[in-house]
C-alpha cells in the first residue's frame, strides 16, 4: 500500500488536471472512504431500503458527494441507488493525492515508531473522523459496530487484510501501546466512536511540525528547573538518598518496569523533590502534559495515553525519567474505571494497569495527594514508596525566611508562622507573592491573613504553637516541687525525658514547656486532647501516633494537653476504646527518644501503670506570697519605679492576703488593664486579681464562719 506519494492530479470531471491542495485532499480523500464503504460495506443497499433518500436522513452522504441539499427528494429509491453507485464507482477509480502537513506528520510518525503501512491508514482514518464530526455522522447508515464488525468494515473500506487489521489494532501493537490510537474493544458504538484517538492529538496532525518532538510536546514537556535545593530536603536525607542511589542505578542499567510512588498533602513539595534530584543526578526530567493540543485539560484517560505515548518517545534514549503527577484522577477504587467500559471485567482492569507498570521503559515517578483509592495490587508493583508530609518546625521557619530575604519581620513572628504544622512550601511561596502584589504596608498581618485563608480553605485548622507573647515567663517565680531551673539543665543535657506536669489552671504548665522549647532552641508541637480525640473507634489511636511521629520526624518537644483524657484508670474504664487509647499513649510514650510532656489539671484516677513511665511528675501550685509580689512587680515595672515604699509596703500585704494566684491570673488582668488603658494603676490590678480569686472553686469551697486557732 502507497501511502506517501508525489503529487498526483485526480482526473475528475470536478476537479480535472489541478494540483489538490490540503484541504482538498483531505476532503476527497473523506469522499474516496466513503465511497468504499457505500460499494463494498452494503452502504447503498442500505439507502436503497428507503423509499426516498432523503427520507432515511441522509442528506450528508449525498452533500458531501456534491449534490444539492434537495436533489434526491423527487427521485425514487432505485433512481438514487443507481446514481450514488455511478458517482461511488468513478470516484473510487481515481487515485488521490496525498500532500500536506497531515500527511507530513504522519510520515514523521511513521519513521519515529516504525509504524507500518496499515498502521499508518489506520492513523489516517480515525483523523478524518475525528477533525470533521459531520463526516463521522455519514457513517452512522452502518450502524454499531461490534469487535468483529469493526475488522470487516474497515477492511473492506480501507482494503487491508483482516488479520492485518487485527495485529495493527491489537491491544500490545505499538498504536496501543504508544496511547495514539485504540479501539474501544468493550462496547459497540457508531465506526466514528469505536476509535479512542489521543486528546486533540488530531489537530496537532494539521498543524505544519519542525519535528517529532514539536508534534507531541503538549502530551510530554521537558520539566522546569527545580526551585528548591537538596538543602531544603534535609529533612528527609535518608529518603533522598535511597531515592537517589535507585534512580542512578536503574538508568544506568536502563531496568525495564521502574516505577516511584511519592504521596503526601498538597504543596508539600513532592515534584520539586524529584526536579531536584533529578537536575542532581544530571538526568532528564519530563513530565506528562495536562492539557491537549486545543488547550483543554486532558481526562484521566487521556493522561494515561499520553504516559504510555511519553514512555515510547523517551525509550531510545538512556538518562531520562518521566514524572505522572496529580494521578488521583488514574488511580480510583474502580481502577481506571472511565479508562473501561462498566461491562468490563475488573480482572482485565487490572492487567492492563498491572501491565503499564510492569513494562515502562522509562524510569517513572508516580505523584499524588492521597492514594487511598490505590488499590494494594498496584501499591505492591511500585519499587519504592515514599511519603513527604508538610516540612518540620526548621525547614518551614527557613523557608519563609527565605521568601521574605527582603522584608522586615520579627523573629518572634517567623517563629509562630514556621509552627503551624499544615503550612506547606507552595502556600509560603505563593502567600510571599501575593502580599507582595496587594501592596499591604503591615506585611506580618496581611501574610497573616493570606496563609489563615488558604489553609481554612484547604480544611485546616489555622492554630499556631507559638502563643502571641503578652508578657514574659520566668521559671524563677513558678511554685513547683522541684526547681526548673535544674530540669531545664538536665533536659539540655539529655535532650530526651517523659514529664508529667500536674496542678491547677495557669499554674504555669504548658507556659514552661513553651519557655522550655525556646531555651533549647527546640521547636514544640502542642496538642490538646481534642487535637485528638476522634467520634470514630481506631481513629484516635491512629492520631496519637501520628503526634508522636511528627515530634520525632521534627525532632520536637511534644507537649499534650489535657492528658488526662487518655491517662483514665484502665480498671475504671466501661468501654474497650478507653483502654486502647491508654494503651496506645503507652506504647507510643515508651518508644520516643525526645521530649514528652503531659499536662492535666486533674491528677485523681489517672492510671497508676501509666504514672510509673514518667521520668519526672512535678507538680505546679498557686503562687507563693513572695513570689506573688514578684510578679507584680515584673509586671509593672515602670510603676514602681516612681513609688513611695510606704505605698509600696500597702500593696504587698493586700497582695498578700490573696491566696489561689497563678501566674495566668496575672496574664488575664494584664489583658484587662490594657484594654481599659489602666496599666500604670497597681491598685486596679490588685482590685481585678482579687477578682480572678473570688470566681475560683477552691475560694468558694473554703469553710464559712470562724475558726478558732491554737
Amino acid at each position: 500500500m502507497k501511502l506517501f506519494t508525489k503529487t498526483l492530479r485526480i482526473p475528475n470531471t470536478t476537479i480535472n488536471n489541478i494540483e489538490v491542495e490540503t484541504q482538498d485532499c483531505l476532503s476527497h480523500l473523506k469522499i474516496h472512504f466513503l465511497c468504499k464503504a457505500l460499494l463494498f460495506c452494503n452502504g447503498l443497499k442500505l439507502i436503497s431500503k428507503e423509499k426516498r433518500f432523503s427520507s432515511g436522513n441522509y442528506d450528508a452522504i449525498g452533500q458531501l458527494l456534491g449534490y444539492e441539499e434537495d436533489y434526491f427528494d423527487e427521485l425514487s429509491s432505485e433512481k438514487s441507488y443507481k446514481i450514488l453507485k455511478n458517482k461511488a464507482q468513478d470516484i473510487t477509480s481515481k487515485t488521490i493525492s496525498r500532500e500536506g502537513s497531515l500527511f507530513e506528520n504522519l510520515h514523521k510518525i511513521s519513521k519515529y515508531f516504525a509504524l507500518n503501512s496499515v498502521e499508518i491508514e489506520l492513523l489516517l482514518f480515525a483523523a478524518l473522523l475525528e477533525l470533521d464530526s459531520d463526516y463521522g455522522n455519514c457513517y452512522d447508515l452502518f450502524g454499531e459496530f461490534s469487535n468483529q464488525k469493526v475488522i470487516v468494515f474497515l477492511s473492506k473500506a480501507l482494503a487491508i487484510p483482516e488479520k492485518e487489521l487485527r495485529e495493527a489494532l491489537d491491544k500490545n501493537g505499538t498504536l496501543s501501546q504508544s496511547g495514539i490510537l485504540k479501539l474501544d474493544s468493550n462496547s459497540s458504538h457508531t465506526i466514528d466512536r469505536k476509535f479512542d484517538f489521543l486528546n486533540g492529538f488530531s489537530s496537532a496532525l494539521e498543524i505544519p511540525q519542525k519535528n517529532i518532538a514539536s508534534l507531541f510536546d503538549n502530551y510530554i514537556r521537558l520539566s522546569p528547573k527545580s526551585l528548591l535545593t537538596p538543602d531544603h530536603f534535609k529533612h528527609i536525607n535518608t529518603d533522598y538518598l535511597r531515592l537517589s542511589r535507585y534512580t542512578k542505578e536503574v538508568c544506568k542499567q536502563g531496568l525495564i518496569g521502574a516505577n516511584i510512588l511519592i504521596y503526601g498533602p498538597p504543596g508539600t513539595g513532592k515534584t520539586e523533590w524529584v526536579r531536584c534530584l533529578l537536575e542532581e543526578l544530571n538526568l532528564k526530567l519530563y513530565e506528562v502534559g495536562i492539557n491537549d493540543s486545543n488547550g483543554n485539560p486532558l481526562s484521566g484517560k487521556a493522561r494515561i495515553s499520553a504516559c504510555q505515548l511519553s514512555q515510547k518517545l523517551l525509550e531510545k534514549t538512556q538518562g531520562q525519567c518521566l514524572l505522572f503527577d496529580e494521578i488521583e484522577d488514574i488511580f480510583e477504587e474502580n481502577p481506571f474505571a472511565n479508562f473501561f467500559s462498566s461491562s468490563t471485567p475488573r480482572k482485565t482492569n487490572k492487567a492492563w494497569v498491572n501491565q503499564l507498570l510492569e513494562t515502562n521503559a522509562v524510569p517513572t515517578f508516580w505523584i499524588s495527594n492521597n492514594i487511598q483509592g490505590i488499590d494494594s495490587a498496584y501499591l505492591r508493583r511500585f519499587d519504592l514508596i515514599f511519603e513527604l508530609d508538610v516540612p518540620p518546625h526548621s525547614v518551614r521557619k527557613r523557608m519563609l525566611s527565605e521568601s521574605l530575604e527582603n522584608v522586615s519581620v520579627s523573629e518572634q513572628w517567623l517563629e509562630r508562622m514556621a509552627s503551624l504544622e499544615n503550612l506547606p512550601p507552595a502556600i509560603i511561596q505563593r502567600a510571599v507573592k501575593a502580599s507582595q502584589l496587594t501592596g499591604n504596608k503591615d506585611i506580618e498581618k496581611n501574610l497573616e491573613r493570606i496563609i489563615s485563608n488558604t489553609l481554612k480553605a484547604m480544611g485546616h485548622e489555622y492554630k499556631t504553637t507559638q502563643p502571641i507573647l503578652t508578657g514574659f515567663y520566668n521559671p524563677d517565680i513558678i511554685n513547683t516541687t522541684a526547681p526548673l531551673k535544674k530540669i531545664t539543665q538536665g533536659l539540655a543535657s539529655i535532650k530526651s525525658g517523659r514529664l508529667c506536669f500536674f496542678g491547677p489552671s495557669g499554674t504555669g504548665k504548658s507556659a514552661y514547656a513553651h519557655f522550655l522549647a525556646q531555651h533549647l532552641e527546640i521547636p514544640i508541637i502542642a496538642k490538646r486532647a481534642s487535637d485528638i480525640i476522634d467520634c470514630y473507634v481506631g481513629n484516635t489511636e491512629k492520631n496519637i501516633a501520628a503526634m508522636f511521629a511528627q515530634a520525632s520526624n521534627e525532632n520536637s518537644i511534644l507537649l499534650l494537653d489535657e492528658a488526662d483524657s487518655f491517662l483514665t484508670d484502665r480498671e475504671a474504664s466501661q468501654h474497650r476504646w478507653e483502654t486502647t487509647q491508654v494503651n496506645e499513649l503507652l506504647v507510643q510514650m515508651e518508644n520516643f527518644n525526645g521530649i514528652f510532656i503531659c499536662s492535666t489539671n486533674l491528677m485523681a484516677n489517672l492510671d497508676a501503670a501509666a504514672m510509673r513511665r514518667f521520668d519526672v511528675k512535678l507538680e505546679f501550685s498557686y503562687l507563693k506570697p513572695d513570689q506573688a509580689w514578684q510578679l507584680l512587680k515584673n509586671h509593672l515595672e515602670h510603676c514602681f519605679l516612681t513609688l513611695e515604699p510606704k505605698q509600696e509596703k500597702i500593696f504587698e500585704k493586700a497582695l498578700a492576703k490573696l491566696s489561689f494566684l497563678t501566674p495566668g491570673d496575672f496574664a488575664s488582668v494584664r489583658k484587662k488593664l490594657t484594654i481599659l488603658n489602666e496599666l500604670d494603676n497597681i491598685e486596679l490590678f490588685i482590685t481585678f486579681l482579687k477578682e480572678e480569686v473570688n470566681f475560683k472553686k477552691e475560694n468558694l469551697t473554703r469553710p464559712i464562719g470562724f475558726t478558732a486557732s491554737i
